[in-house]
């Protein structure tokens, strides 16, 4: 995406679901800006998997939207502030 940008911007993804575009604008900016260092504040930036992978080591819920785990991260992250 980033090497093809060009061509991209004139395509149409108004059927691709919302959550797929920004998962992938996610990813886009984490290889771009090389900020993505795993620390727990940086959920917004964490796969799916990784996402599941830090719920499971607390015992949480791995089922759910990305949204829905972000917050429960944050959530645990200030109770434990």
């Amino acid at each position: 995406l980033v090497e093809n940008h060009d061509e991209a911007v004139t395509k149409d993804f108004s059927d691709v679901p919302s959550y797929l575009m920004r998962d992938l604008f996610v990813a886009v900016g984490r290889v771009k800006d090389g900020k993505y260092d795993g620390s727990k504040d940086n959920y917004t930036s964490m796969r799916v998997s990784e996402l599941r992978m830090k719920l499971a080591e607390i015992g949480l819920d791995v089922d759910g939207s990305r949204e829905a785990m972000i917050e429960d991260l944050q959530k645990i992250a200030e109770d434990s502030n």
